[in-house]
């Protein structure tokens, strides 16, 4: 799947998550007033009230809806985001050379010395060791040396 289209999908998710989190904060105000009424009606301060039993019990299931929806949405992003980091991973790995080997099982990644970088299970972190090790092999440059004020 290309970029364009994972990032259309991440959008489009994000994007329904704000929406529900809209209607939820829409219907809690609502359930908000409702029940406020129907404190100052069951209080005596006001002796009419035009809130239906119904319209509590309607706000509260759209409320719940709204939350599960925008978890289920959530657990959704954190998938595809872990599946883009592992492919990322993967694609690093193989375009730096290292191999998925057996025997030790892991990646491994060849230099002068084979090293074992991790297991096979988490090519993420195996990725972010083999950033460390060809990371600590550029050379540093040197500082420059201080002129010494000798009279």
């Amino acid at each position: 799947m290309s970029t364009h289209k994972l990032r259309a999908i991440y959008k489009q998710l994000n994007d329904k998550i704000d929406d529900a989190t809209e209607a939820a904060l829409f219907e809690i105000k609502e359930l908000k007033t409702d029940l406020n009424e129907l404190q100052r009606h069951f209080s005596g301060r006001k002796k009419v009230t035009d809130v239906q039993p119904d319209d509590v019990l309607r706000s509260a299931y759209e409320i719940t809806h709204r939350m599960r929806e925008i978890q289920k949405r959530k657990e959704i992003l954190v998938e595809m985001e872990d599946v883009a980091a592992e492919t990322e991973a993967l694609g690093y790995l193989e375009s730096r050379g290292a191999k998925l080997l057996t025997r030790p099982a892991g990646w491994h990644f060849q230099t002068s010395k084979e090293r074992f970088l991790l297991h096979a299970s988490d090519p993420v972190e195996a990725a972010a060791e083999l950033r460390k090790l060809l990371g600590a092999g550029k050379r540093l440059k040197k500082p420059k040396k201080r002129k010494s004020n000798t009279k």
